[in-house]
């Protein structure tokens, strides 16, 4: 079902129970803003449906289930409160008996619903969540849009449970990292009791049809980053060139590769742009195999600044980090600032890589990690290494981190392998809301068959570069309900 036809059935659709007395305007029903079926799975009470974590409306109580590291499954819950006044879906959350509540719980994967998904901001509107906007924007953590009743995030096993939602049938669910965004129906959510969701309908879209996905400008090199893409789920008709209506535009750099896209559009010009820069969400490249200047056709160097201060994203490997330094005086000094740097190849690099456990997603990364031999649908060979190391190649080019500026995620040796980094970096860090990760590596073969261990962590972090933007230090929670 397409997400219009779904709309217009959210128009007419009403709730089954009237469970909770409330005053004020539009009481009643009201359903907004779902997209897609959501069959759910029994639950332990046998009651299905879809699920999610966390709920609210004029009370407070948390929850987890089974979580860890640097995020919870458990969102923000809470009764209807004495004599408060509800309007929409709101006003269906039932009144439980002591210890008891309606729960929907779920797990939520990537768009090729393999690999389950840290940090999705899981929640159930009470109105319909506003249209996603393209291009770079200041998207800090802390809300999202549709009042919503009952919020969640995604552990590192994906698993998330919302308390205190509202019971009856047709209740809507939104399942979001950044500008990915799902939206399903939950046929019926039972007073008092748990609904589980379907892990097929909690994926997040792999096309568009699916759902809202990021804008993406994907420059073409040598090191295979369409077929990653490919991996992690995105449909190949969502790649396309800067005319298409794909997803994921791509443009020509210099490599054989460009996703087999023959129209791609030359790179070059494309960083020469700053407005065709800043109409994306998000810029992801794939190495040239050589440090070639970006400013052959613009001032490159200076928009790729501009881009990150003003909410852009950006992953860039190996000698795609020439934009942070290494050619002269070209690149700005803010972007150069980022880390101390050894260009190129000059940090020793350690066969034997280890995740920074010390903040916490660093943290979640490795439990993330580990939970894939049991959890992946790549089989438990896509994780070979003991907890909290990763099997992957450096190549040396970044010495150390700048404290307060960047954060290493993966160290190697005398050498940082992966490095994350908010924008602009003389705005303190909770103002912050551009991101780039460079990773010092390729992503991997290019084979489709298999996700290897380094491309399973360039996973994590690209869904964790187009989430929400916020200060590394800080631990994840769910945004607060409206009230």
């Amino acid at each position: 079902m397409k997400s219009a036809d779904v709309l217009r059935l959210l128009g007419v659709a009403s709730l089954s129970f009237g469970l909770t007395a409330c005053s004020g305007a539009n009481g009643g029903d009201g359903l907004f803003g779902g997209s897609g079926n959501g069959g759910g799975d029994a639950g332990a009470d046998g009651t299905t449906g879809p699920g999610s974590s966390g709920g609210s409306s004029g009370g407070s109580s948390g929850g987890s289930s089974g979580g860890s590291s640097g995020g919870s499954s458990g969102g923000s819950s809470g009764g209807q409160g004495d004599g408060g006044t509800c309007t929409e879906l709101r006003c269906k959350v039932p009144q439980c008996g002591p210890g008891v509540t309606t729960t929907i719980s779920g797990t939520v994967f990537d768009p090729a619903g393999r690999n389950p998904v840290y940090g999705a901001i899981v929640y159930v509107p009470n109105s319909k969540p506003a249209p996603i906007k393209h291009g770079a924007s200041c998207d800090r953590c802390g809300a999202v849009s549709g009042a919503p009743i009952a919020t969640a995030l995604s552990d590192t096993t994906g698993a998330f449970l919302l308390s205190d939602v509202p019971a009856g049938t047709n209740v809507p669910l939104v399942i979001q990292v950044g500008k990915w965004r799902r939206q399903i129906v939950v046929p019926t959510v039972a007073p008092c009791a748990g609904t589980v969701v379907r892990s097929a309908d909690t994926r997040l879209p792999a096309n568009q049809q699916e759902g809202d996905m990021p804008l993406i400008a994907l420059t073409g090199g040598c090191d295979p980053v369409h077929t990653f893409l490919a991996k992690v789920g995105i449909s190949p008709a969502e790649l396309t060139d800067e005319k298409g209506a794909g997803s994921v535009h791509v443009f020509a750099g210099s490599g054989a590769q460009n996703a087999g896209v023959a129209t791609a559009t030359d790179a070059y010009a494309f960083w020469g742009s700053l407005p065709k820069m800043m109409s994306y969400d998000m810029i992801v490249s794939e190495c040239e195999c050589d440090h070639y200047p970006r400013d052959t056709m613009g001032p490159a160097y200076d928009n790729m600044a501009s881009y990150l201060d003003a909410g852009g994203r950006v992953y860039s490997p190996h000698y795609q980090m020439n934009f942070f330094g290494g050619e002269g005086t070209k690149s700005s000094a803010e972007l150069v600032g980022v880390a101390d740097w050894a260009f190129w190849g000059g940090a020793s690099p350690s066969a034997s890589n280890t995740i920074d456990v010390s903040f916490p997603k660093g943290k979640a990364l490795a439990d993330w990690m580990q939970n894939l031999t049991k959890a992946s649908g790549w089989g438990p060979g896509i994780k070979t290494t003991p907890y909290g190391q990763l099997a992957a190649q450096m190549n040396g080019d970044i010495k150390a981190t700048k404290p307060g500026i960047s954060q290493a995620w993966v160290t190697s040796g005398a050498s940082v392998g992966y490095l994350a980094a908010n924008f602009p970096v003389t705005s303190k860090p909770s103002d912050r809301c551009g991101r780039a990760v460079l990773t010092d590596l390729h992503v991997g073969s290019g084979t489709a068959g298999t996700m290897i261990e380094q491309e399973a962590a360039v996973e994590f972090l690209l869904f964790d570069l187009a989430a929400c933007v916020q200060d590394d230090a800080t631990k994840p929670a769910p945004p607060p309900p409206a009230h």
